[in-house]
């Protein structure tokens, strides 16, 4: 691909950011995880998005998503159930059973998400679920799905 194939395709992609609600966003940023398709799910990230799983450190920025999505190991499979949403200006408040695949495990967690979103782009995301609970499962034998 052309660079001026690349930045075409990148400006369209803005444009359409842009023109989704917050709500919309979130949406696309869910489907893309319960797709396990991660060029996407970062597509939906604000450049400069600050990620906190509240029980750990928060990630600064884009790329450094992607690095910490690739240092926890890729997901097997991902299927995260939106429980209810709400949304207040550019605000989206999830409650979401998050089930996925990591390592040949099966891990299911209760989550409480919120989404702060900016010109169609997600610029903060923050989650609120057990650590306990989730490094149990991780310790757990592998599993079928």
């Amino acid at each position: 691909m052309s660079d001026a194939s690349a930045d075409a395709g990148a400006t369209a992609r803005a444009r359409a950011a842009v023109e989704r609600t917050p709500l919309d966003t979130v949406h696309a940023f869910l489907a893309a995880w319960n797709a396990n398709d991660m060029d996407a799910v970062l597509a939906c990230l604000h450049e400069d998005v600050l990620y906190h799983n509240v029980p750990m450190e928060p990630v600064h920025g884009r790329e450094a998503v992607r690095a910490y999505l690739a240092r926890i190991g890729g997901f097997d499979w991902v299927d995260w159930k939106l429980r209810a949403i709400a949304v207040n200006g550019n605000v989206v408040l999830t409650e979401r059973s998050d089930d996925f695949g990591l390592r040949g495990r099966t891990i299911r967690l209760p989550v409480m998400g919120t989404f702060e979103v900016e010109g169609g782009l997600i610029r903060a995301w923050r989650d609120y679920f057990d650590l306990a609970m989730y490094r149990r499962q991780l310790e757990q034998g592998p599993e079928g799905h």
